[in-house]
């Protein structure tokens, strides 16, 4: 199988049904939004992972495609809210809809945004294991809320640890692709055996790509990443950077430039470079890495628990690809 050529089927696909799902009728202030935060969304990771979720357990993966589409709602919902909530005025290089429309439109379009999610998950007529995705989506919806709680808390929080910040981007952001894969393995009548190793397995890659999302912010390539280099350190984020050289580091000026992030929530633009420079000195860059390998092994040590087949060959890809950010 052509994997890309195949992960290029499923975005269609994905895309067709997101066009559909969405109404063309009035009223127009609460569905264009929808539409426009929907249009634009980027590399679709978790709705892929749904399909490819299903089709490892034997069934056709399009079968979990609207399953797929709702989790791809329920994520961008959370960036319409997260948005909001910090003031952001650009989402993917547009406008954010609070900002092209207003804060009530935009409060409103991520409540739609939820109940056409619910709409389209199975129905108990249609799908044997309806109850058990509807509570699979309903605790994600939940722990997604608590990791937002828990970011804006570290906003103020001046003692925030790495067992706190893992903490966080376990509900905020490995979960969600967590409950896409566990979706789509119910949705194909995954057995227990399976269901965990891919539970394990998009858990443990949620969490390495939130760190190496870190990590880029400090080292890419700006046009390749396509945000500003720094833009976490310039914002105060208390990233996986900024706490282990909260740990390590133990120079006067050193700490002198960590506290001032601290009480400044965040540091001016030309000090970037600066913070960039302690990284390097503390070889935090090389420590995070680590991280991120260790918990992409540790994904990939659940392959042997899958069924062989062309989909589980398509993970196995997917997840390389994400490693090095390639797609």
């Amino acid at each position: 199988m052509d994997f890309k050529t195949q992960y290029s089927f499923f975005l269609q696909q994905i895309e067709n049904r997101i066009l559909e799902v969405i109404p063309q009728s009035a009223p127009n202030e609460l569905y264009e939004p929808f539409r426009y935060i929907m249009k634009e969304g980027g590399k679709r990771l978790r709705p892929v992972i749904t399909l490819i979720g299903c089709g490892i357990s034997g069934e056709d993966p399009l079968k979990a495609l609207d399953s797929a589409v709702a989790i791809e709602i329920l994520h961008n919902f959370t960036l319409v809210h997260d948005d909001i909530m910090d003031n952001s005025p650009l989402r993917r290089g547009r406008q954010t809809i609070h900002e092209k429309w207003n804060s009530a439109i935009a409060i409103l379009t991520g409540d739609v945004m939820i109940g056409y999610a619910y709409k389209l998950l199975p129905s108990s007529t249609n799908h044997s294991r309806a109850d058990e995705i509807l509570s699979i989506f309903s605790k994600e919806l939940i722990e997604v809320c608590e990791g937002q709680v828990f970011d804006m808390v570290f906003n103020e929080k001046k003692d925030v640890t790495i067992a706190d910040y893992i903490n966080m981007i376990d509900k905020k952001t490995a979960r969600l692709i967590e409950t896409s894969a566990v979706i789509g393995a119910h949705i194909g009548f995954g057995d227990s055996i399976e269901i965990d190793a891919m539970k394990n397995i998009a858990h443990n890659i949620g969490l390495a790509f939130q760190i190496q999302d870190d990590l880029l912010d400090m080292t890419a390539n700006q046009a390749d990443f396509g945000k500003k280099i720094g833009k976490d350190v310039v914002e105060g984020k208390k990233t996986y950077l900024i706490l282990k050289a909260v740990e390590l580091v133990n120079d006067t000026l050193d700490r002198q430039l960590i506290d001032k992030f601290m009480n400044n929530n965040g540091l001016d633009e030309c000090e970037v470079i600066d913070m960039d420079n302690l990284f390097r000195k503390y070889r935090i860059y090389e420590t995070a890495q680590c991280e991120i390998d260790k918990y992409f092994a540790t994904a990939e040590s659940f392959y042997p628990k899958l069924k062989k087949n062309m989909y589980t060959d398509m993970l196995k890809w997917l997840v390389s690809s994400i490693n090095k950010r390639i797609i």
